[in-house]
């Protein structure tokens, strides 16, 4: 055997260990770009995983949030509408008052009739003659007062549109200080007399006082008192006409 074919094993175990170490270099190589890429596999899942539990809460919490702002549209949109006719109300209820300041006032009765010349002769300096309008149950009656009112409607400081037991229409009124104090001495003078409660030129009720009326509050009924209602109704339609119409140039 000569030298060089003693050196030819030698190579070849040489050579395939380092063939194998280089496969396992190789192998290692592999084995570390595997896990490398299973983690990046595994973290592109998580990220995925994270970003669909993202958007399912994102899902899941979208329709609660529309149902409060639905919510809160509708309250405030509730709210709104009470202040719009909170202020209608109280609108309506100052020109109520202003129309019973201006038109109402409280006479004596001196004396009644069925007709106005049953009442003569009349004193045209201090007394005068209205009417009551006839309604279902009675007919028209004419009233002789005291022409100098004994309460005007300037002392009324409240007047509000109520019901009675009887679902029917009534007024309620109540008297500042000094008209409280004029409604509880006349009252106290003149127990068993009528007092006529006028508006405008009618007599809308003439109720006979029954006692000192204290407090400063008093209450207008009867069917009459839709003459009240109607004149303000109708005052009412001419100013929403008048508003509506074109301005003539």
């Amino acid at each position: 055997m000569t030298d060089n074919d003693r050196a030819l094993p030698g190579f070849a175990v040489s050579f395939v260990a380092e063939s194998a170490g280089q496969e396992k270099i190789m192998t290692d190589q592999n084995r570390n770009y595997d896990h490398d890429e299973f983690s990046n596999a595994t973290d592109s899942t998580r990220k995925s995983g994270h970003q669909k539990v993202e958007r399912q809460q994102e899902l899941q919490a979208s329709p609660q949030v529309l149902i409060v702002m639905v919510t809160v549209m509708i309250v405030l949109a509730a709210i709104g509408s009470l202040i719009f006719r909170g202020r209608i109300a109280q609108t309506r209820n100052l020109e109520f008052l202003k129309k019973i300041q201006t038109g109402i006032r409280f006479h004596l009765v001196k004396d009644q009739a069925i007709s106005a010349v049953q009442l003569e002769p009349i004193d045209s300096e201090r007394e005068l003659v209205l009417f009551e309008p006839a309604t279902k149950s009675r007919s028209a009656m004419y009233y002789k007062l005291d022409k100098t009112p004994a309460i005007l409607g300037e002392n009324v400081k409240e007047a509000q549109l109520d019901k009675d037991e009887m679902n029917t229409n009534i007024i309620k009124i109540s008297f500042d200080s000094a008209g409280a104090s004029l409604f509880a001495d006349f009252t106290a003078n003149h127990i068993g007399e009528q007092l006529a409660i006028v508006y405008g030129d009618r007599v809308i009720s003439a109720p006979v006082i029954q006692s000192r009326i204290t407090g400063g509050e008093a209450q207008i009924s009867g069917p009459n008192i839709e003459v009240i209602l109607d004149e303000i109704r109708n005052a009412e339609e001419h100013n929403a006409t008048a508003t509506a119409l074109p301005e003539k140039e």
